[in-house]
């Protein structure tokens, strides 16, 4: 739910501020370019991406990347792309195996979760649930269905007084671990 409000504030304000991107005003152009790169060129990077993952891949099933169906070109690039796709995931998982020692079995589970979450697999299955909140956002905002606001409920904040330091004997002070 907190992952969808994100969403559409994103889209809010990537719908409301568009124009102010490009108008006339003190922004140098650098500082236009980041504002169109941090808030509209995530709609077409995630447009490229579907048509590439969930277009591309099950034509490739179809025709096979090979010269015969698609050339020398593209096939090389085909290839060169999967190759570097998977560094990302080696080198996570690579530098996870490094964590090991330092932290114990923690760090087994990790090996096991980067190399979960990073692999092509996690990829695609978290590049489809953030494209479904997109959808979803941009279908809300679309339809008039945003609705309020709900302020998420947040823990009273206390005074020093109130709220007791840690001390040195119970071994949680600040930067320390429990």
């Amino acid at each position: 739910k907190q992952r969808l409000r994100w969403t559409i504030g994103w889209d809010e304000t990537s719908l409301k501020h568009a124009g102010a991107f490009t108008d006339g005003g003190r922004l140098k152009c650098r500082a236009r370019c980041g504002l169109v790169w941090t808030f509209v060129m995530r709609w077409v990077l995630t447009a490229l991406t579907v048509g590439a993952v969930y277009v591309g891949l099950p034509l490739t099933t179809l025709k096979p990347l090979d010269e015969a169906n698609w050339g020398k070109l593209i096939t090389l690039l085909g290839q060169v792309c999967f190759v570097m796709g998977l560094g990302p995931w080696v080198f996570a998982t690579f530098e996870a195996i490094l964590q090991i020692p330092r932290r114990g079995r923690q760090g087994v589970v990790q090996v096991f979760f980067v190399a979960v979450v990073a692999s092509p697999f996690g990829f695609a299955t978290f590049f489809l649930y953030n494209f479904l909140l997109q959808m979803t956002s941009c279908f809300k905002l679309a339809t008039g269905r945003v609705g309020a606001w709900e302020v998420t409920q947040r823990a009273p904040a206390c005074s020093k007084a109130a709220c007791p330091a840690p001390s040195e004997s119970s071994g949680e002070g600040v930067g320390e671990e429990a």
